[in-house]
């Protein structure tokens, strides 16, 4: 009979379905039962087919729903639990995980790993004081990065540190590779010019996204490398301030804001260079999109960046726009080829350290969970 496996998600945002399914594919068909079941939103049958759990759950809970402890919710799982009778129960971010750490007082669960993606997650005293009275042996509290992770044992003191590790989100590459589109077909459809030497930047347009130094630096660029061009993929509260920061820098028209892209990371190779200068990351996944992409990559040296870069690209301070300008002239001056050695560089390093094969035996060496596999 196989192992019931259920991975509890606050919503079916397109990176959480990536990761759910990065989790799904730790457990062998043949061998356990898997469950995604998403806390929010209405059923969507795009989402179910994209999911890729042999069962998926929209509970649907409204907003209001998730405040606080409502026991409509609990009762919803318990009964879940109950029917399905889990082994293993992954929860993503706080409010799964909030609920299900009271399910787990009523339940029998072999083990519950509760899986956290922010910093400041728990810095929280309620919250602090809440794991304190419901946590149990059988638990196991992750953090997205060694960042994270360590964020995680500053602040919950009542956990072991044995108890709190990192499990790295990874990237799929034989399911990411095939989406690319071609350089060609990428520029072609973001209308970039074929000549232009582009830098890429896929984030939302918000303060910890720090677009602000990394247009600053790139007027700075510009002034030396008339072809160069900045795209950047997204849309959020400081576009209006961005947008206005672009034309004011004199080479507003070589600013390109293309909003929110559906699957932006289908265009990675329209870019020469992909460029993250955010001043708070607890990861960094789009990283990984890039490195799949084979770009040679800028960014930040804060929280998780430099764990998922490592030598595979070029770090600078953060909020530093003469550093990142100094390392973009820099990628200008490299030849094609150069260029083309660091791409790749950057894609064996995705390829060995953030891959599913590299996710497996990362999650399976966990203590909690070696018995349950045998």
């Amino acid at each position: 009979m196989r192992q019931p496996i259920l991975i509890l998600g606050h919503n079916y945002a397109t990176q959480f379905i990536d990761i759910y399914n990065q989790y799904t594919k730790l457990f062998n068909p043949e061998q356990f039962d898997v469950t995604v079941a998403y806390l929010t939103g209405e059923p969507d049958e795009a989402v179910k087919r994209r999911t890729l759990a042999q069962n998926v759950l929209f509970l649907n809970t409204p907003k209001t729903g998730t405040r606080g402890l409502k026991m409509a919710v609990v009762k919803q799982l318990l009964a879940l639990c109950r029917e399905k009778q889990f082994q293993i129960v992954i929860c993503h971010r706080y409010k799964p995980t909030y609920i299900m750490m009271w399910i787990a007082q009523f339940l029998p669960i072999s083990a519950l790993i509760f899986v956290m993606h922010e910093l400041g997650t728990m810095t929280s005293l309620r919250r602090q004081l809440l794991i304190a009275v419901l946590r149990r042996k059988n638990m196991l509290f992750a953090g997205v990065s060694n960042a994270v992770r360590d964020d995680l044992r500053d602040t919950l003191w009542c956990v072991p540190n044995d108890r709190i590790a990192t499990l790295y989100n990874m990237i799929d590459i034989e399911l990411t590779e095939p989406q690319l589109l071609s350089r060609t077909e990428a520029r072609k459809a973001l209308n970039l010019p074929d000549e232009a030497f582009v830098f890429g930047n896929l984030a939302r347009l918000a303060p910890n996204k720090n677009q602000t130094s990394l247009i600053q630096a790139f007027a700075c660029v510009k002034k030396s490398y008339p072809l160069a061009k900045l795209i950047i993929l997204g849309e959020g509260e400081l576009g209006d301030s961005l947008k206005k920061q672009a034309q004011n820098s004199g080479f507003g028209h070589d600013i390109i804001f293309s909003g929110f892209v559906p699957e932006g990371f289908r265009y990675m190779k329209a870019f020469d260079c992909f460029v993250l200068s955010s001043t708070q990351e607890a990861f960094g996944r789009v990283l990984l999109e890039a490195m799949v992409a084979r770009l040679p990559i800028i960014a930040t040296t804060v929280h998780g960046i430099p764990e998922v870069v490592a030598h595979a690209g070029t770090l600078v301070p953060p909020d530093k726009a003469d550093k990142l300008a100094a390392a973009m002239k820099d990628m200008c001056a490299l030849t094609p080829t150069d260029r083309e050695k660091l791409g790749t560089q950057a894609y064996e390093h995705a390829r060995i350290a953030f891959s599913i094969p590299a996710f497996q035996r990362q999650f399976w060496q966990l203590p909690l969970l070696a018995a349950l596999k045998d």
